[in-house]
């Protein structure tokens, strides 16, 4: 069952916090374990696909609907964050090619920039990881090669912008399962949450493998991402099911047309009310 409203776990080194940050962001993490452990996020490393730039929430040329509605979307969730504590969530859907990742990365922008919050964005989906689809991410390193590794290895931070995160996927691994039930992605997790203001896990679909329901355990809630016109109903409904509808905190509504003018209008949410 999700951790939403759990009292915060005493904080263990942070192992997270990017070096140009550590005084200012984290006075009490550990520099010295810092410097073993987390690879300091290069600036400038992250650059998103010409395809994906005019779908960023931040983007000048995005659709001021879409914007809107994920400026709406980070104030509901900078809420729940000061009436009971949430500080991790997973977005996820019910079969690929819903807007998940695009989701979770226009979620993780906004919150950096318009809530001056420090955000990790993890790519969690090892199976197929989907944000090097949407950027260049070097070479490929990133959790799977922490978690499979015999002993405690650097994770690679990559800096997207000022406040945000990205811990990459890393290369793709059959055997998922394994590497996410082990007691290094809880403490990856844990160590995250202790450090960032915002951890989000962009998860697999839930219809494809048993990873999202794994990895919904580790986080305070999770966004289940619809896409209209494509997301059938018996899908959405086996994928909420799986996942608890008590650990869902809202539906993401993606692929809205605005039937007035006919233009796309971006992104909805809406609270789950079984």
């Amino acid at each position: 069952m999700g951790r939403a409203g759990a009292a915060p776990s005493p904080a263990p080194a942070a192992v997270f916090t990017p070096a140009w940050d550590v005084t200012a962001e984290a006075p009490n993490a550990q520099p010295d374990r810092l410097a073993k452990l987390a690879q300091p996020a290069s600036p400038g490393l992250v650059e998103f696909s010409s395809k994906w730039r005019d779908r960023l929430a931040t983007s000048n040329s995005s659709h001021p609907g879409l914007v809107e509605q994920f400026r709406r979307l980070a104030a509901t969730l900078h809420e729940a964050r000061r009436l009971n504590g949430l500080r991790t969530l997973m977005v996820t859907s019910a079969t690929p090619g819903e807007g998940k990742t695009l989701t979770a990365v226009n979620l993780s922008l906004v919150l950096a920039e318009s809530y001056r919050a420090q955000v990790l964005l993890v790519d969690a989906d090892l199976r197929r990881p989907s944000i090097p689809r949407a950027a260049d991410l070097g070479d490929g390193s990133g959790l799977s090669n922490a978690l499979l590794a015999a002993t405690e290895q650097k994770l690679a931070l990559l800096k997207v912008v000022p406040g945000l995160t990205l811990l990459p996927a890393g290369h793709a691994i059959a055997n998922s399962i394994e590497a996410l039930t082990s007691p290094r992605m809880r403490q990856i997790v844990e160590e995250a949450e202790a450090t960032f203001d915002w951890v989000i896990l962009d998860a697999p679909p839930v219809g494809a493998t048993a990873d999202a329901r794994l990895l919904s355990q580790l986080v305070g809630g999770t966004l289940f991402v619809v896409r209209a016109g494509q997301t059938q109903c018996p899908d959405a409904q086996r994928g909420i099911e799986s996942l608890g509808r008590e650990n869902i905190l809202g539906v993401v509504f993606n692929g809205v047309t605005d039937l007035q003018d006919g233009s796309y209008y971006g992104y909805g949410a809406s609270n789950h009310n079984g």
